[in-house]
């Protein structure tokens, strides 16, 4: 993806889709979070705008929609590969049309070829979706998207520190989706609660469904301690360290 503050366009690593190889047909997006000052500023742009991929889904918070409408898939290839196979044509088009065609491409070339289900006119494409931050808002973007597209079978959105994302109407046609949606949330983390809620100009609500903690005891007094995905992993699983410079 591409940050555009001051027009920046180099682009940067923002997560991966992981494939099962036992099944071939089940699918991992993870997106992470903000990285560095430039993409805080990003963040703070929250002026609403219609969603650029799916104009009839409400509007959404201009930073992440520019963001997400930079977001291109590269493939990546082993050495071999990129010896012996011709230079492919780049995938074109919003971030889920991307994502169809490197499935295309896989579902052709596989040599498990994937049964194509009559009712969909494609094979099954499970997708659990997950982020952090920056990336819960983009993952929230994909799965509205595939919400009008229909091109993948996304059964879970899990989200850690998610900002709000879209105004009532998106996410009034968000909680529709028969989908499992958890938003993970450290009450003491700032970023849930932003961008705030102002009637008119600010009209930003939550998607479903919360699941709230409080980090309070566990790590130090900080913005920083409190939003980290450490934070959040250890209350998930607490076998495992929060990040070292937010040990109490």
């Amino acid at each position: 993806m591409t940050d555009f503050f001051l027009d920046d366009e180099v682009p940067m690593f923002y997560g991966f889709v992981a494939q099962n190889r036992s099944t071939y047909q089940e699918f991992i997006l993870a997106i992470r979070g903000t990285e560095g000052k430039i993409e805080w500023w990003d963040d703070a742009t929250a002026w609403p705008v219609p969603f650029k991929a799916v104009q009839s889904a409400g509007r959404v918070h201009e930073g992440f929609d520019r963001i997400y409408s930079s977001m291109r898939i590269e493939r990546r290839r082993s050495a071999e590969e990129v010896r012996t196979v011709a230079v492919e044509e780049p995938l074109t088009g919003s971030f889920a049309e991307q994502l169809e065609q490197l499935h295309l491409h896989m579902e052709r070339t596989s040599i498990k070829k994937a049964l194509i289900r009559e009712d969909k006119g494609r094979p099954d494409r499970t997708y659990v979706v997950t982020g952090h931050s920056l990336g819960s808002a983009l993952c929230t973007l994909f799965v509205m998207e595939n919400r009008e597209k229909g091109k993948f079978d996304v059964t879970t959105l899990c989200t850690f520190a998610s900002p709000r994302v879209g105004d009532a109407e998106f996410v009034r046609l968000f909680d529709e989706l028969p989908i499992t949606s958890w938003r993970i949330v450290n009450t003491c983390d700032i970023v849930p609660k932003v961008p705030l809620w102002i009637p008119v100009f600010f009209n930003y609500h939550h998607v479903n469904t919360a699941y709230k903690f409080s980090s309070l005891g566990t790590v130090k007094f900080g913005a920083m301690c409190w939003h980290a995905m450490g934070t959040y992993l250890h209350w998930l699983d607490g076998s495992l360290p929060v990040d070292p410079e937010c040990k109490q």
